[in-house]
């Protein structure tokens, strides 16, 4: 079925538009035949049949001479028999079939009658009258013989032009938007990237346009991101990976060799595990409502036990609906952060702004120059100093990351007097007061 019809859309509306009319054409034929010729045409027939009833009285009632020169009179000077030149007859339509049985019905049986073949204007009858047998002409009326199945198909073809103008008409709004869409997917599928798709047009294609942009827009920043991780880890691993190599290989150059060898090791298995929290994300894990402050006492307290003291300044916040694990990755980064780069005057305040939850992770360290403030929480964006530990540039990438996937959002400020915050914004539960302190 489907290799019957056209391929392109323009095909397959043209198809379609056309069987609605002619199926609409049909329909109305039918209605016509049925509910208006075939009563018009029974009606004709019965005003024939009355109209030879009156005339056979009335030749019944004249003597024959006075019979002979009427039927003279009523038959257009033609007397006797009617002649009939069969070479001549035209093919019986179906209005002149449909009179003929309907006439026939309404005389008596055996009456034989013949259409006029010189138009179809007029109607021979033989009436039986005192035992002598005379041809009479009657009028049918103009139309009986007219067959409307080659007006209605004249109708069918000449309206059949309209729905392919149509067709035209709707799948040149269409067509030039489609064929964008396909060649910008040509031009991915050869590896570039295209430009952005006029978003124009009817509101579909203008939907689907703005759609295909965002895909190609995504799309392209998750190869910027897969080729950034790639150098990275390069990069990152490379160096702890050499020196994991010279204490193999010359441990005499090591005072603790042993333990040099773990801090390598250890050090490779953060940055690893660093970038596969960037690229695994956590969609995949449940919301459920979570108490945020006492998740953050606990980080604090594992902190405490590494050497790192955080201030805790935690307002009663009311429930929020959160993924543990990467909720829990988003406020350790932001304190590890804190920890390894600011190192002094570690704090953590929580407190409820309307109908926000806020985290605040802040420090009293160098800070970052305000003109990278914007930028690094980008991927592996990193403020190289001498006197500071170095990453991979991807802890605060990744709280931004998990924020928005909570929607909320990250703020990152320089504080006054030296230092700077980290600060979350996550929605609360409606309904829902705080929780009571821990």
């Amino acid at each position: 079925m489907t290799r019957l019809l056209p391929g392109s859309l323009l095909g397959r509306n043209l198809l379609l538009l056309v069987l609605i009319v002619i199926a609409s054409q049909v329909s109305t034929f039918f209605l016509i035949v049925v509910f208006f010729q075939r009563p018009r045409i029974d009606a004709a027939a019965s005003l024939v049949a009355s109209q030879t009833a009156v005339v056979e009285r009335l030749l019944a009632a004249l003597p024959e001479p006075g019979r002979s020169s009427e039927l003279l009179a009523l038959n257009g000077g033609v007397t006797g028999a009617p002649p009939v030149d069969r070479r001549r007859l035209p093919p019986r339509a179906y209005t002149v079939r449909r009179f003929l049985r309907s006439l026939r019905a309404r005389l008596p049986a055996g009456t034989q009658m013949y259409l006029d073949a010189a138009g179809e204007h007029r109607i021979w009858v033989r009436l039986a009258i005192d035992g002598r047998f005379y041809w009479v002409a009657l009028p049918t009326g103009a139309t009986i013989g007219q067959s409307p199945s080659l007006g209605a198909l004249g109708i069918l073809l000449t309206l059949a032009m309209f729905p392919a103008l149509g067709a035209w008409l709707i799948q040149r709004h269409t067509a030039v938007p489609l064929q964008r869409l396909a060649n910008a997917a040509e031009t991915i599928e050869r590896g570039t990237w295209p430009d952005a798709v006029p978003v124009k047009g009817p509101t579909e294609l203008a939907k689907v346009a703005e759609a295909f942009n965002r895909m190609v827009e995504s799309l392209a920043d998750m190869e910027a991101t897969r080729a950034e991780m790639l150098a990275g880890i390069s990069h990152d691993i490379r160096t702890p990976l050499t020196k994991l190599r010279m204490a193999i290989a010359a441990p005499e150059s090591f005072d603790a060799p042993r333990a040099s060898a773990e801090r390598f090791v250890g050090e490779i298995d953060t940055i690893v595990g660093q970038f596969v929290d960037f690229a695994r994300g956590w969609d995949d894990e449940p919301r459920e409502p979570g108490d945020l402050n006492a998740m953050v006492e606990q980080l604090a307290a594992d902190y405490m036990g590494l050497g790192y003291a955080f201030a805790l300044d935690l307002a009663p916040l009311p429930p929020i609906r959160y993924r543990a694990v990467g909720m829990q990755r988003l406020v350790m980064n932001l304190m590890h952060n804190a920890a390894i780069h600011g190192r002094v005057g570690l704090a953590v305040k929580t407190y409820r702004d309307g109908d926000w939850a806020v985290l605040s992770v802040e420090d009293a360290g160098p800070g970052v120059p305000m003109e990278l403030l914007s930028t690094i929480r980008r991927p592996f964006q990193r403020v190289e100093t001498t006197d500071r530990a170095a990453g991979t540039g991807l802890g605060l990438a990744i709280a931004d990351r998990i924020a928005r996937q909570h929607d909320g959002r990250l703020d990152l400020s320089i504080r006054r007097g030296g230092g700077f915050a980290a600060t979350v914004r996550l929605p609360c539960m409606p309904g829902h007061g705080p929780l009571p302190a821990s």
